[in-house]
């Protein structure tokens, strides 16, 4: 691993992906992947080989880029790397090669399927039916060939068998969801006489399909691919690859619920849309789209299911941090019916007046708004969306539309929330005590104290010599900062995220690494303050440690182990003294 990243840049690696311009001379920006903004804070240095993100504070080296942004496993990532540098891996484990190797195997298998369906649907003896329902359906050739729609027709083994036929196994076949074992033993296709959607992850691989039927004869009118090694439906968005362009360029993604009610927004010109994989709305796929888009317009059929999905969209949506906008579509209707009834320039008219969130959810409850306690009802239902809202600004517009809409007075609901904010406080600090979760590194927030103080050791190798040596006595502290510490003594400056385990730890190294130069002088004075106070924590907690340990053996009465801690403790007792602790 180390020497595929010594062989990489960085800097090559990412431009394949991002538009970044000159920041220095080893250092480059642009708009971050994985949080939507409008002025660049994705800082890449190709001195140190990582990347940082001011603006969410993502972090790490080309490998976990590639993970993150590519959606690939650790072992593609580092396979794809070793490829383009031109190094020879070692060999993996067993258990490591099935797994790579099946992976592989089912995308490879995927990518035949779609071409064995998109066969099928021209071909002219097998694919008429599909093809009769598609000319119902009124779509384009141009959006049909665009999603690289297909048919799988009628029959057990049509794609087992020419499947088999290019050499894929049956183990292969039933890993990817196309094929299942039957009761007897035998393999058998999944899909049968269905219309096939080809579903892509954010790279483009076709990961899994969804299936509609066609027979007339199962109450199961929509089908997906069962979850494997390459598809996890609460992490893809249909059409979030073909749409990519669009959702960048228009700054807003239109959320809809099925397939056709997709491919009738494409069809109609309004290419910004994407759709949840038969599923609900994950709070992955929200993080996934805030990549994409600051604005989501969730529009939902106008019936009572439609109406309670649309309002667990919004909640994931806003706690993802996007602006999110509301649409019911009349008379009970879905994209696809409204917009073959009324055209694409009706539907935009209503998109272009779908309301902010809370006037639609107050909207949705008008009837119980009639009452006292209904209002109460409301606006604490209101306040579970709000929650996740980690935006103090947005949220308090939100309440005072929420208040005019409720005829609250605006204050009265924002002592409100805020008592409810308090109950809730107590209730999440009760479980993280209870659960034994409290504190630790996951409480971890990085200060600029910390993240001066590694950046010094970064550029100045002659403090990290000096650093390394005022530790030689004293034990290194715990948490983030030492963890990198231990890190840099052990591994150097350079590629070190991949050797830290711990993600904060892997978050200061890269906030440290993206800081500005730091002068000698005052790289060296803060440097130094920061040993001799880390020095004085560590050797004080570490002297009441052997003080609990003594008292523990003088209660046992064992006078050896007691002398030897004594011992001990006196040798703690002069580094402190060392250190001007007294």
């Amino acid at each position: 691993m180390a020497e595929v990243l010594a062989a990489t840049d960085i800097v090559e690696v990412i431009g394949a992906s991002l538009d970044m311009k000159s920041a220095g001379p080893d250092r480059f920006v642009a708009l971050c992947p994985f949080h939507n903004e409008k002025t660049p804070s994705f800082s890449i240095s190709r001195g140190r080989q990582i990347y940082y993100c001011f603006g969410c504070e993502r972090s790490g080296d080309a490998l976990s880029f590639l993970c993150d942004h590519d959606g690939l496993t650790f072992p593609e990532a580092l396979e794809k790397l070793a490829n383009r540098a031109g190094v020879r891996l070692p060999a993996a484990t067993e258990r490591e090669d099935q797994e790579t190797f099946q992976r592989k195997q089912v995308r490879e298998l995927n990518a035949f399927a779609l071409r064995q369906f998109q066969q099928m649907l021209n071909d002219p003896m097998r694919g008429g039916d599909a093809r009769e329902y598609l000319r119902g359906r009124g779509l384009r050739t141009e959006t049909v060939e665009a999603f690289a729609l297909g048919y799988a027709p009628d029959g057990y083994e049509h794609f087992l068998t020419a499947a088999r036929r290019k050499g894929y196994k049956d183990g292969v076949l039933e890993a990817s969801g196309l094929a299942r074992k039957g009761q007897r033993g035998g393999s058998y296709d999944f899909f049968r006489q269905r219309l096939m959607f080809p579903i892509r992850d954010a790279a483009g691989h076709v990961v899994a399909f969804g299936g509609r039927d066609l027979s007339g004869e199962t109450e199961a009118k929509y089908i997906n691919t069962p979850e494997n090694a390459v598809y996890k439906k609460s992490r893809v968005l249909y059409g979030l690859y073909e749409g990519r362009t669009a959702l960048r360029q228009a700054q807003t993604a239109i959320l809809v619920e099925g397939y056709f009610d997709l491919l009738r927004c494409v069809d109609a010109g309004i290419p910004n849309v994407v759709a949840p994989c038969g599923t609900a709305l994950t709070e992955e796929q929200a993080q996934i789209l805030r990549r994409y888009v600051p604005e989501v317009t969730v529009v939902f059929d106008g019936d009572e299911a439609g109406a309670r999905a649309a309002l667990r969209a919004i909640a994931i949506l806003v706690a993802a941090g996007l602006t999110v906008r509301a649409l019911s579509l009349p008379g009970g209707q879905d994209p696809d019916d409204y917009i073959k009834a009324h055209g694409g320039a009706a539907f935009r008219e209503l998109l272009a007046s779908a309301q902010d969130f809370v006037t639609f959810f107050v909207g949705m409850n008008h009837a119980r708004a009639e009452t006292i306690e209904g209002r109460a009802a409301v606006a604490r239902e209101l306040f579970d969306i709000l929650h996740g809202l980690n935006d103090a600004l947005r949220r308090e517009q939100y309440i005072q539309q929420a208040a005019k809409a409720l005829g609250v007075h605006p204050w009265t609901l924002q002592q409100e929330y805020a008592k409810e904010q308090r109950r809730q406080g107590r209730r999440q600090a009760a479980r993280e005590t209870r659960d034994g979760e409290g504190g630790g590194d996951s409480a971890y927030k990085m200060t600029e104290d910390d993240r001066m103080f590694i950046a010094a050791l970064l550029q100045h190798a002659h403090l990290r010599e000096e650093c390394e040596a005022g530790f030689e006595r004293a034990p290194l502290p715990g948490g983030p900062v030492g963890a990198v510490l231990s890190g840099l003594f052990a591994h150097g400056p350079d590629n070190l995220s991949h050797w830290l385990e711990d993600p904060a730890a892997r978050q200061l190294y890269g906030a440290a690494a993206a800081h500005d130069a730091i002068g000698e002088e005052r790289a060296a004075s803060a440097v130094r303050k920061r040993v001799l106070r880390l020095k004085k924590e560590t050797l004080k907690a570490e002297a009441g440690r052997i003080m609990a340990a003594i008292r523990e053996a003088e209660k046992e009465q064992d006078t050896a182990k007691v002398l030897a801690l004594m011992k001990e403790k006196a040798g703690i007792q002069i580094e402190i003294e060392r250190a001007g602790a007294v």
